[in-house]
């Protein structure tokens, strides 16, 4: 009797596991889709999401299964994944190809790639700066501002211009699903806070951005771009650009795995007109030339980091030759107006110094380093923020500039409102060569006047492009600065009158103070394309006795 109520049990049970399994099944395709759209995962053999996806939407079937069979099939899948990784991509397996990730660097001196300060358009408008400018603007239109939201500004040259760039964003869900687009986009000079754009038209048409980072479902702009016939590529680093007609573009980074599942590589790009919606994928070297950030900075960054850490193999215990990225990298456009990654190197450990810098083409990841050592970017901001304590100013990232042939940070000083108040230089090499005054010009007068009385720092100087000329002394002025006498000259060379302003003190030749208009004297400088230029060597021929 009990084995004839003990069969009547089990074939309750099994009675009971069939719709348990089909909702296990349904729960699982369910869970399948809704992460499969979501997550947008990449559809490619060494891309670790899809099999990510692909378990946990397993689980409710494993679950209601019942069967510890199909559990422990599913277990042995997950630690046969996890063991897949771990040897295709672990560090300490590979510690060699992501020292490699970087690519061959080319040693080089600061004049291959860092502008000459240009104090008219110098682009010290720091990110934070271009934000509060853009939110400012916005805030005068009382509808406008109420509506949508400021997105993040992406730094880009723009017809020969250097500008930030956001477009406009929801506020919200509900504005989106209200709204569908948003009006427009900001601009603002990275010389010049005050100049602000706000474009809501374009060709005579009113802009409607609808494909956006901050829309939902279909009109979310990257989820736009996988759905688009890119589920087999990586995708990521989607940043706002605008052509040079002003049409506004989402532009992000296609990208590849070289080590495993990791090791991950820009191999083009895609763009998404955020108005239109039309998406184009561009293989390398084929994008268009208004595109400035083809390598993505997530990267690069990391690449960098490997090419620190693994210079001598997974385990170097004495951290021999170890080297990390300090701070966040900069987007810096070089002499030659093309964009470029700057990241300091400094050892591994606490330091205040630099062992050199990287500077990578963010379009083409042409690797140069120049190796020269120099004090952080932290320390040179902290330098200058010292030199007025009592005003409480806060300097902006220092950027890299020539300076008179001096690799020179340059800086914004701004008050607590975020207001630009002061400029700031600092000598790469020297932070105790500082200049600090209201105006950029002044500034660089003061800075000026700093290394022209430090014979050091003239000195350290080997790698600057020094220039001679002859001439006739046309005007020579003296101007009391810093507790020294500073001396400035105009030359004619015999066939015109030089538009370059000569300036040194008399701690760089005592001959400086007997000049007088119509001496002949002959002079060297660093190139530099400033008006105002400091001068290495001095010498006046006409003075009696002096050869």
């Amino acid at each position: 009797m009990s084995v004839f109520y003990k069969n009547i049990a089990m074939r309750g049970r099994v009675a009971q596991r069939g719709p348990a399994r089909i909702v296990g099944l349904v729960l699982s395709v369910l869970l399948l889709l809704v992460l499969g759209y979501f997550q947008a995962p990449t559809l490619g053999f060494d891309f670790a999401g899809i099999y990510v996806v692909v378990l946990i939407a397993a689980l409710p079937a494993v679950v209601l299964m019942g069967r510890k069979s199909i559990a422990a099939l599913w277990l042995f899948l997950a630690v046969l994944f996890g063991a897949v990784v771990f040897l295709t991509s672990a560090p300490i397996l590979h510690a060699n190809a992501y020292y490699k990730m970087l690519g061959t660097e080319t040693p080089a001196n600061f004049h291959d790639a860092l502008p000459p300060i240009d104090i008219e358009q110098a682009p010290l408008v720091s990110q934070d700066m271009a934000l509060q400018a853009m939110q400012k603007r916005l805030s005068e239109i009382a509808s406008l501002g109420s509506q949508v939201a400021v997105g993040t500004p992406v730094k880009q040259l723009v017809k020969d211009k250097l500008v930030w760039v956001a477009f406009l964003e929801h506020s919200g869900f509900f504005k989106w699903f209200a709204d569908g687009a948003t009006p427009g986009y900001l601009v603002v000079s990275a010389h010049d806070p005050a100049d602000v754009k706000l474009v809501m038209e374009l060709d005579g048409k009113p802009l409607k951005l609808r494909y956006l980072q901050s829309a939902y479902f279909g009109d979310y702009v990257e989820r736009h771009a996988y759905l688009s016939g890119n589920t087999t590529v990586g995708l990521t680093d989607f940043e706002p650009e605008i052509d040079d007609n002003g049409v506004p573009y989402y532009v992000g980074t296609v990208y590849e795995h070289k080590v495993g599942f990791s090791g991950s590589e820009s191999s083009g790009i895609i763009t998404v007109n955020a108005v239109s919606g039309e998406v184009k994928r561009y293989k390398m070297g084929a994008e268009p030339a208004w595109v400035d950030r083809i390598q993505a900075e997530e990267f690069i960054l990391e690449q960098m980091q490997d090419r620190g850490e693994y210079v001598h193999g997974y385990i170097n215990l004495n951290n021999e030759g170890r080297l990390r990225v300090d701070g966040v990298l900069d987007l810096v456009y070089g002499s030659d107006q093309r964009p470029y990654w700057v990241g300091g190197m400094t050892s591994k450990g606490k330091n205040n110094g630099l062992s050199g810098f990287y500077f990578v083409d963010s379009r083409t990841k042409v690797v140069r380093w120049f190796k020269v050592p120099s004090v952080s970017q932290d320390t040179a901001a902290h330098a200058v923020e010292n030199v007025n304590p009592e005003k409480h100013y806060k300097a902006t990232n220092p950027l890299p500039f020539l300076v008179n042939g001096a690799p020179t940070y340059v800086m914004a000083l701004r008050d607590v409102q975020g207001v630009s108040r002061a400029f700031g230089m600092v000598d790469m090499r020297n932070n105790q060569i500082i200049g600090v005054a209201d105006t950029l010009n002044a500034t660089l007068r003061s800075y000026q006047s700093k290394r022209s009385s430090n014979r050091v720092a003239a000195d350290i100087g080997t790698e600057a492009r020094e220039m001679a000329v002859k001439g006739a002394v046309v005007r020579i002025a003296a101007e009391f600065r810093n507790n020294q006498t500073m001396y400035y000259i105009t030359l004619n060379t015999g066939d015109k009158t030089l538009g370059t302003i000569f300036t040194g003190s008399s701690d760089l030749s005592e001959e400086l103070v007997l000049t007088r208009p119509g001496d002949k004297v002959e002079l060297s400088y660093s190139d530099s394309n400033t008006r105002v230029v400091g001068m290495s060597k001095f010498h006046n021929t006409d003075i009696p006795g002096v050869e």
